[in-house]
């Protein structure tokens, strides 16, 4: 096994530094290294640049020759012992490794972002736990990377695969949370898929940076003030007459449903008569493809009696969630509470601090004390179900409707506080006195 290190001369001075590699009669073969020299600096006894050349570039030139040939070498015992087909390309494809050289069709092999743009294309064909990864989690995909975009085009830089380090770790949170004032929540969304991205990298056997892997290298999250309504709550609404509006009427009845089915809008707003049976609702989930079987609460049965059996019109998730809002704030759900809201900040002059980076959407979450009514949305259908329904069946029971994997996932899930957990004890040892 022999690595030769040579230059050829051209008509002009600079010439192209070739490497030739061979081993008995299994391979031999020669490529460009991409490196150059002065023809007259090459010391072809040393095979590297003369030492008495001052010139910048020799060190440069003469320590990755020094890497290349380790490499090489590493490389071929690797293939050749592990029975790895040697092809015509072998060397060339080599030390495009060795530099990270990529030809245009070959960017997701250097690029993290080409990698992921090419991880996202191929999501419809590939499969999660034996099953098609959900359109959503892919939109999720789509949003973290238009991300990196923007953070690359903010730095003016191209992320590789070296690059997904600590540094990059601690600008990005800094990128999200201060330039585009993004919330924890959000911005832990990302790390969760640049994780499981890199690790996919890592598998294919591409040159990530293991600093993923750190401690520090985390997903980051914010205790949430989310709001619920309270069986009681929940009543007012259902009693209320909203006769006059068939806007209004047709919303509070689609929010009944959400709320006493424990389902997310993109189910409860596609459902049909063929989920109906005998009393009880039958869906697959979107999200998850997780099928759940629901007993109809009596308000949902009255209120397709009301209608002939026939569901609510379906309407878009924006106008729910503004037609929800105004149905609360009718029926009297006034009172200042903490909470978040998503506030378009456009118009708020210094609230962006830089105008590098043009963000399409500017509407960011806003924590603060608001009347209740602002703060109701379709999230709130799911988490009153499973609040409301906690301490009165198992747990297990109400996560098999509402798709929790894990009892911790769905505590954190439930809004009761600690005064309600509080006043839950006291009722019991009442219950226990008498």
């Amino acid at each position: 096994m022999q690595i030769k290190f040579f230059v050829v001369k051209g008509k002009n001075n600079i010439s192209s530094i070739y490497v030739r590699f061979w081993d008995s009669n299994r391979i031999d073969q020669k490529s460009k290294t991409g490196l150059s020299v002065n023809y007259e600096s090459w010391s072809k006894s040393f095979q590297q640049i003369k030492n008495t050349v001052n010139s910048p570039q020799k060190d440069f030139v003469n320590s990755k020759i020094r890497e290349l040939r380790v490499f090489i070498v590493d490389e071929y015992n690797i293939d050749f012992n592990t029975q790895q087909h040697i092809g015509s390309s072998w060397l060339k494809d080599k030390i495009k490794k060795f530099f990270g050289r990529a030809y245009e069709t070959e960017l997701d092999k250097i690029y993290f972002t080409s990698w992921v743009q090419k991880f996202i294309d191929e999501c419809p064909k590939r499969l999660y736990k034996g099953k098609p990864i959900a359109k959503r989690t892919i939109q999720h995909y789509i949003t973290t990377i238009n991300k990196l975009y923007s953070y690359e085009k903010h730095f003016n830089t191209r992320l590789r695969f070296q690059d997904i380090n600590l540094d990059f770790y601690r600008n990005f949170l800094h990128y999200c949370l201060t330039v585009e004032k993004l919330n924890n929540n959000t911005t832990g969304g990302y790390i969760i898929n640049l994780k499981m991205w890199c690790k996919n990298i890592e598998i294919e056997g591409l040159p990530i940076n293991l600093q993923y892997k750190h401690s520090e290298f985390a997903s980051i999250s914010n205790k949430t003030k989310d709001v619920y309504l309270s069986e009681n709550e929940i009543n007012t609404i259902y009693n209320h007459d909203f006769s006059y509006s068939e806007r209004l009427l047709n919303a509070r009845d689609n929010f009944i449903i959400g709320l006493r089915t424990g389902l997310r809008i993109s189910d409860f707003m596609k459902l049909k008569k063929i989920n109906l049976k005998n009393d009880f609702i039958e869906i697959e989930t979107s999200k998850t493809s997780h099928p759940v079987i629901i007993p109809m609460h009596e308000q949902v049965k009255e209120i397709l009696t009301k209608r002939n059996g026939e569901l609510p019109h379906q309407i878009s998730d924006q106008k729910f969630n503004e037609y929800i809002k105004e149905v609360c704030k009718i029926v009297g759900f006034t009172e200042t509470i903490e909470g978040a809201k998503m506030v378009n900040k456009k118009d708020e002059e210094g609230f962006f601090k830089t105008k590098k980076t043009d963000l399409k959407n500017k509407t960011r979450k806003e924590f603060g004390k608001f009347p209740k009514h602002e703060l109701i949305s379709s999230h709130v259908c799911r988490r009153s179900f499973a609040t409301n329904l906690y301490g009165l069946l198992p747990n297990m029971t109400i996560m098999a409707i509402t798709g929790h994997k894990t009892e911790t996932q769905f505590l954190k899930y439930i809004k009761i506080t600690p005064k309600e957990h509080a006043e839950k004890l006291k009722e019991h040892w009442s219950k226990e006195l008498k």
